[in-house]
């Protein structure tokens, strides 16, 4: 049996892939922010491109970008880990749904990192 590539098809021709969750990290200290290439699709931003977090937070909608401030911070504070799902406005217009997951890393008894999945749900 050989293997074919699948080409934006799903396992039956006509079906969707379902899109992969990508990573992402953000140092709590500087908010320097990490993603893995398919965050980046996500967001339709070039991989070479330097992000602030300033920057992408802006790209959610309000009320995304409210709940995202709610629920980091009662993660941070708490040590919990969330998944929500928010909307974000591309540059190029493009509104797309994610899911974001996110966990906490502790060193020494304080929060230095947040870590976790994104993945578009657009159209679920």
């Amino acid at each position: 049996m050989f293997i074919q590539p699948l080409l934006g098809k799903g396992l039956r021709a006509g079906d969707p892939l379902i899109p992969l969750p990508a990573a992402w990290e953000c140092d709590l200290a500087t908010d320097a922010l990490r993603w893995s290439p398919g965050v980046y699709d996500l967001f339709g931003v070039p991989r070479s491109e330097p992000l602030s977090r300033d920057d992408v937070v802006a790209m959610y909608t309000p009320e995304s970008r409210a709940m995202l401030a709610r629920v980091r911070n009662r993660a941070v504070a708490e040590g919990a880990s969330f998944t929500i799902d928010v909307a974000i406005r591309r540059r190029d217009g493009a509104l797309r749904k994610m899911r974001l997951t996110a966990d906490v890393e502790f060193e020494n008894g304080r929060p230095v990192r947040l870590y976790g999945t994104k993945q578009d749900v657009t159209d679920e």
